[in-house]
């Protein structure tokens, strides 16, 4: 083990198959130290791959479609990352996960693992099938998602569940203007950990907000076991995880939510 190794984490990265990839990577390296001083802090990128998404598959299937000559992305030393490398050094790395939406239209993250989960569980038996196959649930916030009935639903889950069981996720689509929501304060209160990510959304030049959000922390971490390894500080209670980076102002937010608000109708 390290000893000591800051740790900077995007908690919700997606690459969608549009996406130019490299983008994508070279966004998340910039994810900001804070007020952290060290040259080589490790980058982790948490994907949360929705049903229709594969990119960590992709990776393993047809690494040779991933090696640019100054940026490459490898199979890593387990069965749930991916080494990114730039200019033939270790910068981090990319971590399996899925994305699960519940019966109740609530999105709950499967992080840390290769797992296989169906939408259109409630949101219980979701929790229970990701920790089944091994990954770290996160309860994911999402703009208007945590109101009226499913809000309730949402504090259902923090009364009946106990801390340990999932992470509250905050994301950067939360615009500057909106205060921490009042059931992410009520979770904190109850002793659940919040992590933050960039979320970004599927839609042209969306790359550039992976990295923007995140969460850093200086821990001892085994390279050799990254996932081992981040599913450990993801669940151990004494890690104390400090918001890094920026979400989205004002208008940015509102073209980008609207957007996507006009392809899911689309689609």
């Amino acid at each position: 083990m390290q000893n000591g190794r800051l740790i900077l984490i995007d908690g919700h990265v997606h690459i969608y198959p549009d996406y130019d990839w490299a983008k994508t990577i070279e966004a998340l390296l910039k994810l900001p130290a804070g007020q952290a001083e060290t040259s080589q802090p490790l980058h982790l990128g948490l994907l949360a791959e929705s049903r229709a998404c594969c990119f960590f598959k992709t990776v393993l299937a047809h690494p040779a479609l991933f090696q640019q000559e100054s940026l490459q992305l490898t199979a890593g030393p387990d069965n749930a990352s991916l080494c990114i490398l730039k200019d033939g050094i270790l910068k981090g790395f990319l971590i399996a996960g899925r994305q699960i939406v519940t019966r109740e239209k609530l999105e709950i993250l499967g992080l840390g693992a290769d797992i296989t989960v169906s939408d259109g569980l409630t949101a219980e038996a979701t929790l229970d099938v990701i920790i089944a196959q091994g990954a770290v649930p996160v309860l994911s916030w999402s703009p208007g998602k945590w109101f009226f009935g499913r809000g309730k639903r949402v504090k259902t889950l923090i009364d009946t569940q106990p801390p340990g069981r999932f992470l509250v996720g905050d994301t950067g689509l939360r615009p500057t203007f909106w205060p921490l929501p009042g059931l992410m304060k009520y979770a904190a209160g109850k002793g659940f950990k919040i992590i933050g990510g960039s979320d970004p959304l599927p839609l042209p030049d969306e790359e550039c907000w992976a990295g923007t959000y995140g969460v850093s922390l200086t821990v001892n971490f085994d390279p050799e076991k990254p996932a081992a390894s981040l599913r450990k500080l993801l669940t151990d209670p004494t890690c104390v995880f400090a918001p890094i980076g920026h979400r989205a102002p004002f208008k940015p937010f509102l073209s980008r939510w609207l957007s996507a608000i006009r392809l899911k109708k689309r689609n």
